[in-house]
This record gives C-alpha cells, sequence and structure tokens, in this order.
C-alpha cells in the first residue's frame, strides 16, 4: 500500500481488499522476503546485501532474519560456488587477486568468515 500511496493512488475504500488479499495469502510479507533471500542467494548474493535489500524494501527485522535463516539457503556453500566460478584456485595463491576476490565477495554481500571458508576449501581442493 506505501508504493501505491507513493504513486498517488486514492486507497480510500481500498482498506478492505487489501484485508481480503492478506486473508486469501496474496499478500504475504512473510512468503515474500524468503523467496527474494532464495532467488538472491541463486545470483550469487549474500545475506549482508540481501538483509540491506530487504531492510529498503520495509521487510520488518524479523522477517528478514527468518529468511536469511531458512534452510533451504546455505550461504557457506553460495559463497563458495561463486569464488570457484569467479577465480581460479591458482589465482588465490598470489596476495594481491586473494584480497582482490575478498573485497569482491563482501561487496556481495559475504562475511569474513564464508569468504574465508570458500579460500580454504579452494586451497584443499588443489
Amino acid at each position: 500500500m506505501q508504493k501505491l500511496r507513493q504513486r498517488g493512488f486514492d486507497l480510500s475504500g481500498s482498506e478492505e481488499l487489501f484485508l481480503q488479499l492478506e486473508q486469501w495469502g496474496y499478500l504475504d510479507e512473510s512468503r515474500f522476503a524468503h523467496a527474494y533471500a532464495r532467488s538472491r542467494a541463486v545470483r550469487g548474493q549474500g545475506p549482508a546485501k540481501v538483509r540491506q535489500e530487504l531492510r529498503q524494501r520495509g521487510v520488518p527485522p524479523a522477517l528478514i532474519s527468518a529468511a536469511l535463516g531458512q534452510e533451504e539457503v546455505d550461504w557457506w556453500e553460495g559463497c563458495l560456488e561463486l569464488t570457484r566460478r569467479r577465480f581460479d584456485g591458482t589465482q588465490l595463491a598470489d596476495y594481491g587477486a586473494r584480497q582482490k576476490a575478498r573485497r569482491f565477495l563482501m561487496g556481495r554481500g559475504f562475511d569474513r568468515d564464508q569468504i574465508e571458508y570458500a579460500f580454504e576449501e579452494l586451497s584443499r581442493g588443489e
């Protein structure tokens, strides 16, 4: 409703409509937050970035935490897969390349522990 108001729509009398849509399950912030987190994880984004984007969309903090903590999303493996796709394991032996990879992954929303896990797994696989 906030978006509609911002765009200048007259919402007088529409409260009942929105309440009915919520009751039918068509408007569900929790379902939106979970789906959004899953879709962003598939695209190679980390939890910090997803949290920021959900906050910008006005999702309550409790729903954001629940969406980021869902079992279907493995942020650690997501970071590893993105690192594997983006960087060659031999490149990461060089300190400068490792720092560049770290900055890239942090920009994608992964935390230091997830990044170190990905680096260790890649070096172990070599």
